[in-house]
């Protein structure tokens, strides 16, 4: 007889413990809201969402600094969803970050994820959709 503890954990030093999806909108609480009416979720005031063995979180992306830039530099976008899991396997992991962006992008925003297993994600987590052009040979960005 076999005992069901659960899910099992993840390692946090797993590729697939976390993954980054920027977004190219203002105010995390919306892009949360639009998310959670895509995927057909409860609705109830809790900053996160639960998808399968992940959890959501959204918020300002730290990492934009405000110049203009390339449409497609997903640094510079205003959002960041941070998708943590600390339960799963991995192909249930990669399900609920492919089923996030997924949502995104049907809901019209552009998401682009940034992780250790974009390769797993649809359109390559987002790569394919949105192109960043590469770095000229003097090293700088192409306009």
């Amino acid at each position: 007889m076999t005992t069901d503890r659960g899910p099992s954990p993840i390692d946090p030093d797993s590729a697939y413990s976390d993954a980054s999806i920027y977004v190219d909108a203002e105010a995390a609480p919306r892009i949360m809201a639009r998310l959670r009416d895509a995927l057909g979720l409860v609705k109830d005031d809790r900053p996160e969402l639960a998808i399968g063995p992940v959890r959501v979180t959204g918020g300002p992306n730290y990492y934009a600094t405000g110049r203009r830039a390339h449409p497609f530099d997903f640094l510079e976008w205003p959002t960041a969803l941070e998708c943590e899991a600390h339960a799963g396997t991995p192909t249930e992991v990669v399900q609920a970050v492919a089923a996030v962006l997924e949502a995104l992008w049907r809901s019209g925003f552009k998401a682009l994820a940034a992780c250790a297993f974009e390769d797993d994600l649809p359109a390559r987590g987002g790569r394919d959709k949105y192109p960043y052009p590469a770095p000229a040979p003097d090293g700088d960005a192409a306009s």
